[in-house]
């Protein structure tokens, strides 16, 4: 846990950072236009004041965060990691089908297998096309994600590439549920793009 919480203070640093400089800067002036003869102390003052309101920020940012991500981790039964702080979540899977299969199929597969797991849940389907499958889940925990897979069947190997992040496109931290969503469905998605030889194993 003290792995993420560090790797979110990391991500935070820049609006961290231009929160304590905004801070200093509006201090600064203020202190400085009640007393210009004393500008190198009211710079000081300033200074240390911004450096302080941006740690207590990235504190809480960091800690905020890291209460939601363990919580999205004991949701789905899942080891809190410092990569769950990375925003957008990616994954690639490459596993042998046979000869002929199309990505239909599988992304046809894909969505039957998901819609069965009980969390996190499918609020919408937003895409499914050839190869093409986007949803949008954990709407209820106040986090929407949006999941994208991608299909592509070469001879008999299929690549599917996940890829998860916020609803809210501007989001550099989501409390883990990027990664909660992704880490909770990849298995499942493995599992539906695998054939035995009666067919596909989506269940």
């Amino acid at each position: 846990m003290l792995s993420y919480w560090l790797a979110t203070v990391r991500r935070s640093a820049v609006p961290t950072v231009l929160t304590a400089v905004v801070v200093s800067g509006a201090m600064a002036g203020v202190l400085v236009a009640e007393d210009a003869s004393a500008w190198a102390g009211s710079l000081l003052q300033a200074t240390l004041f911004g450096l302080a309101a941006g740690a207590v920020l990235a504190v809480a940012i960091a800690t905020s965060n890291t209460w939601n991500a363990r919580r999205a981790a004991a949701r789905h039964g899942l080891p809190l990691t410092a990569e769950a702080a990375v925003v957008p979540c990616t994954a690639e899977i490459r596993v042998p089908v046979p000869t002929g299969t199309t990505p239909y199929q599988l992304t046809d597969n894909v969505l039957y297998a998901l819609k069965k797991v009980p969390a996190p849940r499918i609020d919408e389907v937003e895409e499914f096309t050839h190869g093409k499958l986007t949803v949008v889940c954990g709407s209820s925990s106040g986090s929407p994600v949006r999941l994208h897979i991608s299909i592509v069947t070469d001879r008999n190997i299929a690549m599917v590439t996940m890829d998860s992040r916020p609803v809210t496109s501007w989001k550099r931290l989501d409390g883990g549920a990027s990664w909660s969503v992704l880490s909770a469905f990849e298995p499942h998605v493995s599992k539906a793009v695998r054939y035995d030889t009666d067919g596909p194993n989506a269940d």
